[in-house]
């Protein structure tokens, strides 16, 4: 059967130039136009053509949903002109497909159950038959049945019978032939090659089991636990903190569990740019009526980089409310991430700001030492790398808290390895390009910096941290920045003590022993009680200013 297939194929491509799965492309683009067909079949779109049946492919369940509403005319049109008027046009969400070939010269989708849910994959599948025969809906039953189980059916038999020879022929040169609107990558040719690719993909899987807990994250994975058992049990749920902190993960991890676990169908992660993309096209083009129905009629809504509404017209941040407000009424899951809480983004409405702050605030700190380490552990594993503690311990303990840094220290330690034959020491890596991003990663904090931050924070005046006041509402953001400047730069007591007041070293010992008692002991004495709690929040949003920018 292989044979006679390969011989069809070849003889197709002779006469008309190219093969099916191309001249249905060339055809579809022709009609649907160069544009609308790059929107809607250029990325995450496959194609399978066969003797029965076209089938399109698409990643997530939103695309094919939209595909059989917009195009499935078109692609029926289509079928029909290149496949025959038989042709059985099917449109399958499978966001989880792995191709591949039979002993018969076919070609079967397997999917993989841990990350596809097949009840999902059958409650997306659309079929748009372009038969215009008709049967009897039992009969048809039948044969899908009877061809699911690879038997022949007297219906189909029936059905074979009276077609003519010409079609019989040209069918027989349409053997299945699967390709991507998009060229692949090429697959691994043996078992090393096969394995480096299992690794880069689970590498780049960001899903709830490969997330390193510690107690930087602690709260937010806990949040994401109560959303994926329960959705809406928390709603909206609003991640906070500096980039490469596990924020994006985290709310992919949430959209998978959501469309996998609980079945729901529309779940949309996107960024604030993308959701002001489109209001702005919406406005231009489609309407608002149809840019609404998207982005409330949904299970749930995420949205990453809230930040950037900041800068936005009031028009679209007027509509993000509305959104958010019918979501709310609805019971819906919302989620958002940005790089600090609502009420430090500047520009965002009040009323938003605090829709936004009304569920369950997470903040997501940079990766401690600890978390680090099981971080790049993680990574090393994942491409095959095997870190000794001399080297793990020095890359955890001086690289920045960004899990990107860390993913790319990994990188240039394997490519080290492989350069060298054998893992590198820690001097080597620090002559390398590796010491380069080590130097690089982590932000040069001054003592202006510190002093704009505390400022900013407590609403002060710039310049009265050096003042001589000895008020409390001074006295106290003086010490925390007295505290901040020797956690966070390399600056001596006098040093410290010079800039913010010609102050002695002593009083910058006693503050930095004050503000520690703070932090350490937030429920210690009640009359102190408020003072702690409120010190250790405004230290935290301090750290975030200064290492976020």
């Amino acid at each position: 059967m292989r044979e006679g297939c390969a011989t069809g194929m070849h003889q197709l491509k002779k006469a008309g130039g190219m093969d099916v799965a191309d001249e249905f492309k060339e055809a579809l683009r022709q009609r649907m136009g160069v544009d609308r067909f790059n929107l809607w079949f250029g990325h995450g779109v496959g194609l399978e053509v066969g003797q029965e049946t076209v089938t399109i492919t698409t990643d997530s369940l939103f695309s094919a949903e939209r595909l059989r509403l917009r195009h499935s005319a078109d692609v029926r049109a289509v079928a029909q002109q290149v496949c025959g008027s038989q042709v059985r046009v099917h449109i399958v969400h499978d966001d989880g497909v792995a191709q591949a070939e039979d002993s018969s010269g076919s070609v079967s989708a397997s999917v993989d159950s841990a990350s596809v849910d097949a009840a999902s994959v059958d409650a997306a599948s659309i079929d748009c038959t372009s038969d215009s025969s008709a049967e009897p809906s039992g009969e048809r039953a039948e044969m899908n049945d009877a061809t699911d189980k690879g038997q022949p059916t007297d219906g189909a038999a029936k059905h074979s019978s009276g077609q003519s020879a010409s079609r019989t022929s040209r069918r027989g040169m349409r053997s299945l032939q699967v390709k991507r609107f998009q060229a692949s990558a090429t697959e691994p040719v043996d078992a090393e090659q096969a394995e480096a690719a299992r690794r880069a993909s689970q590498r780049w899987s960001m899903s709830l089991n490969n997330f390193i807990v510690g107690p930087c994250n602690e709260l937010a994975h806990t949040a994401t636990r109560m959303v994926v058992e329960q959705p809406g049990s928390a709603s909206p749920v609003y991640f906070w903190g500096p980039s490469g902190t596990g924020k994006s993960h985290l709310m992919t991890s949430i959209r998978d569990l959501l469309r996998r676990k609980h079945r729901l169908p529309r779940v949309i992660q996107l960024t604030a740019e993308d959701f002001t993309n489109d209001f702005t096209t919406a406005i231009r083009g489609s309407g608002l009526p149809a840019f609404r129905r998207r982005y409330r009629d949904v299970d749930a809504l995420l949205v990453d980089d809230v930040q950037f509404f900041g800068g936005n017209k009031r028009a679209t941040l007027r509509e993000l409310q509305h959104t958010v407000d019918a979501l709310m009424r609805t019971r819906k899951q919302l989620i958002f991430a940005a790089d600090r809480p609502p009420m430090e983004i500047e520009g965002l409405p009040a009323e938003l700001a605090g829709r936004l702050s009304g569920g369950m605030m997470c903040g997501v700190s940079v990766l401690d030492v600890a978390t680090r380490q099981a971080v790049l552990q993680q990574f090393a594993a994942m491409v095959g790398l095997e870190l000794p503690e001399s080297l793990l311990q020095p890359l955890a303990e001086t690289a920045s808290g960004d899990g990107r840094v860390l993913s790319g220290l990994i990188n240039q330690v394997r490519a080290l390895e492989q350069m060298r034959g054998k893992l590198p020491n820690w001097q080597q890596v620090l002559d390398s390009a590796a010491g380069d991003i080590l130097r690089s990663a982590a932000p040069i904090i001054g003592l202006s910096d510190i002093q704009k931050a505390v400022c900013d924070t407590f609403g002060l005046p710039s310049g009265t941290l050096q003042s001589r006041g000895q008020q409390r509402s001074v006295s106290q953001p003086r010490m925390l920045a007295m505290y901040l400047a020797r956690q966070h730069t390399r600056a001596a007591y006098s040093e410290i003590g010079n800039y913010f007041g010609n102050r002695s070293h002593s009083t910058v010992i006693a503050a930095t022993k004050r503000v520690q008692g703070w932090l350490q002991n937030a429920e210690g004495q009640a009359a102190n009680a408020s003072d702690c709690r409120r010190m250790r929040q405004a230290a935290a949003a301090i750290e975030n200013m200064l290492r976020t920018g």
